[in-house]
């Protein structure tokens, strides 16, 4: 079963979307993060039991990270 989430990044931040393995919550390789630019949405879609990190990407992080780039 696949189930469909929508991430709205509606306040001005990016929002990083990592789905994760839910036994061992690492990373899942075969998926990467999906970063959400602001004032946007995506469509993420969850299947085979995983497990989803969202996370709101603060100014500090920006900086920090090359995809901000």
């Amino acid at each position: 079963m696949t189930t469909t989430v929508v991430v709205k990044a509606s306040h001005g931040w990016p929002v990083d979307v990592t789905p994760k393995d839910p036994k061992t919550g690492a990373p899942l390789q075969s998926y990467p993060t999906v970063r959400v630019p602001p004032n946007e949405e995506r469509a993420v879609y969850v299947h085979s039991g995983m497990d989803l990190h969202i996370h709101e990407v603060q100014p500090d992080e920006i900086s920090e990270d090359p995809r901000a780039a």
